[in-house]
């Protein structure tokens, strides 16, 4: 059964700045939470970034994403 993850991802902006964006991704686990968070960012050619946390999300979490 899926659930959603909520994961931070870190990156550089094109001017140098760090910035953190928050995903929310439905998966099994967190293991398969971050494949297809990685599949997705490959899929749109993004590289250069980090994946900071992957936790469970909360329902009020999942709600906010939506």
């Amino acid at each position: 059964m899926y659930r959603p993850f909520k994961t931070t991802v870190k990156f550089k902006s094109d001017d140098g700045r760090e910035v953190r964006l928050q995903y929310l991704v439905s998966a099994d686990n967190s293991i398969e939470a971050k494949c297809e968070l990685e599949r997705r960012f490959l899929n749109q050619e993004v590289f250069g970034y980090k994946i900071e946390t992957i936790v469970a999300a909360t329902s009020e979490e999942a709600a906010i994403f939506k």
